[in-house]
């Protein structure tokens, strides 16, 4: 009987979930330039729970995340657990900055996470990411995890203007809420600097405040070349529903699809709670 699930699909997990911890920080709720001066009229506090489901093998996570704003400050917190029996993956992100006149300024960005494989070693590391002026100052590794020789270098110029994965949180215009999926995000992750393309897909028929988008990854340096023509984990388009929701002046994601060689990997929304600066409370149920 032929492995339903292919050896070299099980290292692949840990791709597929770092795609969905960067999707899901990159489609949550956003503050553009142009929202600044609005700021008072945003959550002060965003908790939201996630489910994450791989085809046959059913659930086998889950993620949350939690946004903190007050004085023009922010602080994005997120942790995501997957537990199967050929892989365990445990993570945790943490971004703060500020929201200045030309945007968002993240000050630092740590990441640390530990995954365990039933096949090959088991690995843990950590890293920590500071900001200045508009760029990134220090990368640390913790053990240290050299740049390959087959990289693309990363350029001084292009981490200027870049935000970390969880300040790309920050990065969604919220001008314009009836049409979310319009935007293009500069990231940088420690090691490779790549683009994020949204682009709309269609409307939800039966839910006007679904909005569907693709989402393209888009390589720019710090990868291999060989990597820069295909993926080996994803393996068509990524799909994210975003959820507008006007009372609190945001978006937020409601599903993201990330099809892989061995079927697709699901998150949804299970619940969302939002606290306005009135104290009004929003609370969202799958």
């Amino acid at each position: 009987m032929k492995d339903p699930f292919p050896r070299r699909a099980i290292g692949g997990l840990a791709a597929v979930f770092a795609s969905f911890l960067l999707l899901l920080c990159f489609a949550t709720s956003a503050i553009g330039p142009a929202a600044l001066a609005q700021s008072q009229d945003l959550p002060e506090r965003v908790v939201a729970k996630y489910q994450i489901q791989f085809s046959a093998l059913g659930k086998i996570g889950g993620f949350q995340f939690r946004s903190e704003l007050k004085d023009g400050e922010y602080e994005l917190k997120a942790n995501a657990k997957i537990d199967t029996a050929v892989f365990d993956y445990f993570g945790t992100m943490k971004s703060s900055g500020t929201l200045a006149a030309g945007g968002i300024r993240p000050d630092q960005y740590t990441f640390r996470y530990k995954q365990d494989p039933l096949i090959g070693k088991k690995k843990a590391r950590r890293l920590k990411m500071g900001f200045k002026n508009a760029g990134v100052e220090s990368v640390k590794f913790v053990p240290p995890d050299p740049v390959s020789k087959r990289a693309i270098p990363v350029t001084k110029a292009q981490l200027q203007n870049v935000l970390d994965p969880l300040s790309g949180v920050m990065a969604l215009s919220l001008g314009n809420l009836s049409n979310p999926c319009d935007r293009k995000l500069a990231i940088y992750d420690g090691k490779a600097r790549f683009d994020l393309i949204f682009t709309p897909a269609r409307k939800s028929s039966k839910r006007p405040d679904l909005h569907v988008c693709f989402v393209r990854y888009v390589p720019i340096s710090g990868h291999k070349e060989s990597d820069g023509k295909s993926h080996p984990v994803i393996d068509g388009q990524i799909e994210v529903i975003l959820r507008s929701i006007p009372s609190a002046n945001i978006v937020v994601p409601y599903m993201v699809t990330v099809p892989t060689i061995v079927g697709s990997a699901v998150l949804k929304s299970k619940r969302i709670d939002i606290e306005m600066p009135n104290r009004k409370r929003i609370a969202l149920k799958d």
